[in-house]
Formats: C-alpha cells, sequence, structure tokens
C-alpha cells in the first residue's frame, strides 16, 4: 500500500515502485519488512520528522514491531523531513529543529 500522498501527477510513485519492484509482489516482505514475519527481529530503532512523507508507514513499521515482541523506538522530529540525523550535518539549519518526540 502506498500513502495517497505520495502519489504524484500520473502515479509517478506508483510506476516507480513497480519498477523498483522489478514483476515482484509489491508486498514481498524482502522490498517492504512491514509485510513479513518480524518475529527474532533485532532492537530497532527508526527515525522520522513529522514533514516525512513516509512517517505513517515507519510508525506503521514501529507497531508492528511492537506487535512481533521487539524492542523498537520510534523518534519523530518536528518539522522535519526524512533522516533527519543525517541531514543535520549536510543542513546547519536542520540543527534547529532538535525537539524530539518518542513514541512507545
Amino acid at each position: 500500500m502506498i500513502d495517497n500522498v505520495l502519489i504524484a501527477r500520473a502515479a509517478s510513485c506508483d510506476v516507480r515502485a513497480r519498477l523498483y519492484a522489478n514483476g515482484h509482489d509489491l508486498r514481498d516482505p524482502l522490498l517492504s519488512p512491514v509485510y513479513g514475519d518480524l518475529r527474532g527481529f533485532p532492537p530497532t530503532m527508526l527515525l522520522s520528522g513529522t514533514r516525512d512523507l513516509l512517517l505513517s508507514n515507519t510508525v506503521r513499521m514501529h507497531r508492528k514491531l511492537r506487535r512481533a515482541g521487539v524492542e523498537s523506538m520510534l523518534e519523530v522530529l518536528r518539522a522535519s523531513r526524512t533522516a533527519p540525523g543525517i541531514a543535520t550535518r549536510a543542513r546547519p539549519r536542520a540543527r534547529t529543529h532538535s525537539r524530539r518526540s518518542r513514541v512507545s
């Protein structure tokens, strides 16, 4: 399932997802772990931002990890986009958005 907010003109996100999948089922756990069996998965920390287009999918993954009994921590940074920790070095402005929300 692809979030509606990701669908661009001419459904290019759907087209790109199919290209990435190269004929495989988009629900294949090797393409998207959220569809797999997560029991025994190692402790996991997920990072996202309130402006991240994939925030809802990150939350879904966090919840599925917790339901599988996996220790999981989700940190959501306000006014931040994808990979906020990585962006901090590249964009000094990102450091000003350091307020975090922990979701359990």
